[in-house]
């Protein structure tokens, strides 16, 4: 009787204890976590104007000075307006992504050449901000709207793109966190990553462009852009998580996810974002692969040079952040 009394009477575990702070310390950080996330994304969908839009003007060079004067007035700040030789010069800005419409004056009357892929949201924008401010300079004219790189029939609202951003960034995170904390041995991460990066290629490049029509262009090219995304965002992942373990994740999720998704611009444009965090945003794995994949699916590759080096050097850091240290378990097996 004696001993089952002293053992009901033992005072609990440490581990009990410690129970209820570690559940209060979960919770607190989802709501932590949560905070950030919708302080991020409100925060740039609130606060997105136009900053420094690249716009171009083309025709008689009076009449197409005063409209680049009077289109940088009519919003401060908004437009910066290049002034174009002629209308090859005028669709070539666009669809080589110097600029994101372009008005040509004509005898015949005005063109304003959009491309609803470079941003859907910035060419429906311009469709109604440009004319307007044509009307108060030049009140005559007829305006004539030419998309020319419009959405692709299947994805009409331009939506594809950054829609499938959202999984492909969470569950590269995902698979570089279980390669990183769940695989001691360095050469078997780096063959998960590259595995990762070319199903997450094969597979999200077939459903947009195969299945769902978001995507036009080179199929391998699309492809390409997608490996390189996931496995940039996946490799950092792992690396982090090699060295760091949980923390190493977490500074993933604050970098590409909460600051680099909401600012990479992916659902309007960077220069919509407060400024200067949209244009950082380019140089981080989510930004980069949204603009370097709507360069290779819609505009034959122009300005993709600049996005996939950003990958590459994304998904190098991650490399050698993995190849530094192994993990626990090898580090484990050397010394024991």
């Amino acid at each position: 009787m004696s001993d089952n009394s002293q053992a009901v009477a033992q005072p609990p575990s440490s581990a009990g204890r410690r129970a209820p702070s570690v559940v209060l310390f979960g919770v607190g950080a989802i709501v932590l976590a949560q905070f950030l996330l919708v302080l991020m994304f409100a925060w740039s969908s609130s606060r997105a104007a136009p900053h420094d839009l690249p716009l171009g003007v083309s025709g008689p060079t009076t009449p197409a000075t005063d409209l680049a004067h009077g289109l940088e007035q009519a919003q401060p700040g908004a437009f910066t307006v290049s002034v174009l030789t002629d209308d090859a010069a005028a669709r070539a800005a666009v669809t080589d992504r110097q600029v994101y419409a372009a008005v040509s004056l004509a005898p015949a009357g005005v063109t304003l050449y959009t491309a609803s892929e470079a941003s859907p949201s910035v060419a429906q924008m311009l469709t109604q901000a440009v004319p307007a401010a044509i009307a108060r300079v030049l009140p005559h004219a007829t305006v004539t709207i030419v998309d020319l790189a419009p959405n692709p029939a299947d994805d009409p609202k331009g939506t594809a793109i950054p829609t499938a951003l959202i999984p492909l960034t969470m569950t590269s995170i995902a698979a570089g966190a279980v390669l990183g904390l769940l695989l001691g041995d360095r050469r078997k991460k780096l063959v998960g990553l590259l595995g990762y990066a070319i199903l997450a290629g094969l597979l999200v490049t077939s459903a947009l462009q195969g299945l769902l029509g978001g995507l036009t262009g080179s199929w391998f090219a699309n492809e390409i852009v997608i490996t390189l995304g996931a496995g940039a965002i996946a490799a950092v992942t792992c690396g982090l998580a090699s060295i760091a373990g949980i923390g190493g994740i977490l500074l993933t999720l604050l970098v590409a996810w909460f600051f680099g998704f909401a600012f990479s611009g992916a659902t309007t444009a960077w220069q919509l974002m407060p400024s200067p965090w949209g244009q950082l945003a380019q140089y981080l794995p989510v930004g980069a692969t949204n603009t370097g994949l709507r360069s290779v699916a819609f505009f034959d590759g122009a300005k993709a040079a600049g996005p996939l080096a950003v990958l590459a050097a994304w998904a190098l850091a991650g490399i050698t952040l993995t190849l530094v240290r192994g993990g626990r378990r090898e580090g484990v097996d050397n010394f024991a």
